[in-house]
């Protein structure tokens, strides 16, 4: 006999939605990998949708339709992985290692560790990398000089997390808009209304600290060792940073991401083969299974050794079995009704909203250990039909996911990214404090709020300025 479906109550919505929350945070914080916990956050979706009459065929057609609308994500992501291989193999990245250091000076040292983190996470797509990279190299130079070692930590922090939020390349760039269902290019466009205020002021307060700081004299033996190691294993030329200029182009022309991802695989990979002599078949091993280099110099190789598809792996896992939770969660109709019956009756305008978001984003990720792909989700999760009901565009929700979900990650104390940092950098957590660019966007999100500056109704129409639309609600 074929069960009755029942709409949640308001209670049984909170419930069992706190009781997912409870989960993922348990098993994370318990040293449980993202992906099983989020798998078994999964089951226990499917759980409550059974329980609410929900019949399996309806539950498996959701999770179909869901997977089916993410591949082009998942696609990008891949691409992602080959891209980062390639570059490492064609001299991409050593070349922008190499001529970022030369450009180093005691006096510049601050604003330029979070503009070169920022340029090199925003090419590469990884935080961790660039901390990796140009982040220990401007550690390693720091340490001889009179800066403090935690501003200058700050300043490489702000400038890869940077990247992580903003480069087409990053995995939560790509989460973020995967899930929230917006245009990659779309969620990059929206973000620079926080992002760029954002960053020209944390330059100008970082090259404020660093100048206080004096800077002293400079010990440049190890930029050199590194410089020196770079130039005996690539084909150094300036011309190598092209590829990393496409990526940004593809951004400003707007291209299909796939569509642009796939021109840049091409053209980094003829780069790769023309000026450093990499067969085609090696280089298609670089794709998949990522760059791998013996210098002698055990600084470097952990810098170089990197990307693939295969490093992509883990991120495709908690991808589409984060999909598929969300799925199961949307067939119980308990975030509807969390928004009708809960949040709509607290969140009455746009400023409460977009605030409301950014603390709850914070919330999940401290509480999930810095875990700012679970922060993402959940949040999202939560939150988008509230946005769609009150007429804001989802990128603006996008943003709002890495303006406080991205960023927050390596300011919880005890979350992965901050022990990574200290582990990377040999620092301690007083670093925190220097963060200063993570702390401002999310009072640039809140200004944009206020203003309508930043902010599209439904039809992607501007709320600001002198013809500004009006939200256009989702009947």
């Amino acid at each position: 006999m074929k069960r009755e479906k029942k709409k949640p109550t308001t209670a049984f919505a909170l419930g069992s939605f706190l009781l997912i929350i409870a989960v993922l945070v348990v098993l994370i914080n318990l040293g449980v990998n993202t992906t099983v916990s989020i798998f078994i956050g999964a089951v226990v979706a499917v759980g409550i949708a059974l329980a609410l009459g929900i019949s399996w065929d309806e539950i498996e057609s959701t999770i179909k339709q869901v997977i089916a609308d993410s591949t082009p994500t998942f696609l990008i992501v891949i691409m992602v992985g080959m891209l980062v291989g390639i570059w490492m193999a064609g001299g991409t990245v050593p070349a922008l290692m190499y001529y970022g250091m030369k450009l180093i000076s005691p006096s510049i040292l601050v604003p330029l560790a979070f503009i070169l983190s920022s340029i090199t996470s925003i090419f590469t797509g990884t935080s961790f990398g660039s901390v990796a990279t140009m982040g220990l190299a401007m550690v390693g130079i720091a340490m001889t000089t009179d800066l403090s070692i935690p501003l200058v930590v700050g300043a490489v922090v702000s400038g890869a997390w940077l990247g992580d939020k903003m480069s087409p390349l990053s995995d939560t760039t790509n989460m973020a808009s995967g899930v929230s269902k917006v245009p990659l290019y779309d969620h990059i466009g929206s973000m620079m209304y926080t992002t760029l205020p954002a960053a020209a002021v944390a330059i100008v307060l970082f090259a404020i600290a660093g100048f206080a700081s004096g800077g002293g004299s400079m010990d440049a033996s190890q930029s050199q060792l590194i410089m020196t190691t770079l130039e005996n294993n690539f084909n150094m030329s300036i011309i190598l940073i092209v590829p990393a200029i496409l990526v940004l182009l593809v951004s400003v022309f707007k291209m299909p991401a796939i569509l642009g991802m796939g021109l840049t695989v091409i053209v980094s990979a003829g780069f790769a083969m023309l000026f450093q002599g990499v067969g085609f078949v090696e280089l298609m091993n670089y794709a998949f299974n990522g760059f791998s280099i013996e210098t002698g110099v055990s600084i470097v190789d952990p810098m170089l050794n990197r990307g693939g598809v295969t490093s992509m792996m883990e991120l495709l896992g908690i991808f589409m079995v984060a999909s598929v939770m969300g799925a199961v969660i949307t067939s119980t109709g308990i975030l509807d009704v969390i928004a009708k019956n809960v949040l709509l009756r607290f969140i009455k305008n746009r400023v409460i909203l977009v605030f409301t978001s950014l603390v709850y984003c914070y919330i999940v990720n401290f509480l999930a250990a810095g875990g700012q792909i679970v922060s993402i989700i959940v949040t999202e999760q939560t939150f988008e039909e509230t946005y769609d009901r009150m007429g804001i565009h989802r990128k603006v929700l996008s943003r709002t996911l890495e303006d406080a979900g991205t960023l927050s990650a390596p300011i919880v104390p005890w979350g992965v990214a901050t022990i990574y940092v200290m582990s990377v950098l040999s620092v301690d957590a007083s670093y925190i404090p220097y963060c200063w660019f993570i702390f401002l966007v999310p009072v640039f999100s809140i200004l944009c709020a206020v203003t309508g500056i930043g902010i599209w109704n439904t039809k992607g129409e501007k709320m600001w300025g002198k013809n500004k639309a009006e939200a256009s609600p989702i009947e």
